[in-house]
């Protein structure tokens, strides 16, 4: 829920900023081709629409894009400067601006729309700076982050000629009907006014862009269904290679036997139903059969029940760790027994990338391109399948070897971000525009104004996603 407070101005203007206005403030930048934009900022990535809105960024830019990245919020300065060299200013609207900005909601659904927008505590006069910014930079395509970036896009209208899309990732009537089944009876009205809100949301703000985004299939199915898209494309999370990596072949830390990991947002609802499951169902199963037997809950903001699970004999909550990738390698078997959410698990691509040794529930690999054959992870749905698939790679270390050689393969042949930038790309220049001109958007020759550096990626608790 976004403040109504205006975000506090920075003390000097972001370096892709500077630079488009470094010969006067009178002066035009040049055009960008690709302008993200979200109400909270893309760093730290905490949270999915962060890591797939930031990688997907930095990957068109390095692919020689002008891009150009934009939040009501200001990003945190520890940001990598692969972000902080697109960040552009969030402009303060003027009275025109904000007439302009409403006129996009405009219709027989206006009335509904502003009082969607009032129940969000959703400041119009902050939403309404999008106008100022494409005026500005007058991208090609306009690409919202975030549960509200519809109410945005909706309201730049079809003046400016950009075409609007929406990077929706994961579904979020389908998320919530996810989490239904799980539900306690006495919370499912509340449930339900959710899947209420978010189906309101996409029905009155995503029909009449020009497409959407989903992560998985079943995502961009209901993004036509329940918002109505135009056209939608399912675009996979890819993951960080280079930051993931298997641990390297000179190292003298070899995996501690007879131990788990899981890690992620432990306030994230889906993460916490299924630490708390797999405590109850799986757990004392494997403790008895492996008094040993040791298994650590990494992530920040710990909830509650979480938190009251390291009282469990054998289990450790460690709460936020500056760096995920000592941990993981030192566990023998990662685990992902999620029960609910929807969308892509960037903790099972990361698990994948650094080549370890895998177990995941159905859920957890829904919407991934996993066939039948030979697969990157072990698949277990009940308790006793999850425990002879842990024992067997806590005890056959060849299969376990292979396992671990299969994932990274798999993520580096399925899940590159800068393959997945390509189908972005390949897929906004087919879009028609408003007239039906099959032309879309023209990327070539692109005068690399705004450009990326590489830099390090930072600590867990910016990087693990929900």
């Amino acid at each position: 829920m976004a403040s109504s407070k205006r975000p506090k101005t920075p003390r000097t203007r972001p370096k892709a900023e500077r630079k488009a206005q470094a010969s006067g403030p009178k002066t035009q930048p040049t055009p960008l081709d690709v302008l993200f934009i979200s109400e909270l900022p893309l760093w730290p990535l905490d949270q999915g629409f962060r890591v797939h809105g930031h990688h997907m960024a930095t990957a068109l830019a390095e692919m020689g894009l002008r891009v150009g990245v934009a939040s009501i919020h200001r990003c945190a300065a520890e940001a990598p400067g692969s972000l902080t060299d697109l960040l552009l200013e969030w402009p303060i609207a003027c009275p025109r601006d904000v007439a302009r900005f409403t006129a996009g909601w405009a219709g027989r659904a206006a009335n509904p729309r502003r009082r969607l927008a009032q129940h969000q505590a959703l400041d119009t006069k902050q939403l309404a700076g999008v106008i100022g910014l494409v005026d500005r930079y007058q991208p090609q395509v306009v690409i919202g982050l975030g549960q509200h970036s519809p109410m945005m896009l909706r309201g730049l209208g079809t003046s400016s000629g950009a075409r609007r899309i929406w990077y929706a990732a994961d579904e979020p009537v389908y998320f919530h009907l996810s989490c239904l089944r799980r539900e306690p009876l006495g919370t499912v009205p509340q449930r339900l006014r959710k899947v209420a809100l978010y189906a309101a949301i996409e029905a009155l703000f995503v029909r009449g862009l020009d497409g959407a985004i989903g992560v998985s299939p079943i995502d961009s199915r209901l993004l036509r269904i329940i918002g109505g898209a135009r056209r939608t494309i399912t675009i996979r999370n890819g993951v960080d290679l280079d930051y993931f990596s298997p641990q390297p072949p000179n190292t003298n830390h070899p995996p501690q036997p007879k131990t788990l990991l899981f890690w992620g947002r432990m306030d994230f609802e889906p993460n916490v139903d299924a630490v708390c499951w797999f405590a109850r169902a799986v757990w004392p199963a494997l403790r008895h059969i492996c008094p040993a037997a040791t298994w650590r809950i990494v992530g920040k903001n710990p909830h509650p029940r979480v938190a009251a699970l390291d009282r469990v004999p054998g289990v450790e909550v460690v709460g936020p760790v500056d760096d995920i990738r000592p941990y993981a390698r030192s566990a023998a078997v990662t685990i992902v027994p999620m029960r609910c959410g929807g969308g892509i698990k960037n903790k099972l691509l990361e698990a994948a990338a650094m080549g370890l040794a895998t177990v995941a529930s159905p859920r957890a690999v829904r919407g991934l391109a996993i066939g039948r054959g030979d697969r990157p992870v072990m698949i277990a749905q009940t308790p006793p399948q999850w425990v002879v698939s842990i024992r067997r790679l806590w005890g056959d270390a060849p299969y376990a070897r292979r396992l671990r050689h299969a994932a990274r393969k798999w993520v580096e042949t399925e899940h590159r971000w800068t393959s997945a930038a390509a189908r972005l790309l390949a897929w906004l220049g087919d879009l028609p525009d408003r007239s039906g001109d099959a032309a879309g958007p023209d990327f070539s020759a692109p005068t690399h104004e705004i450009r990326t550096a590489k830099s390090p990626t930072s600590a867990l608790e910016n990087r693990n996603a929900a």
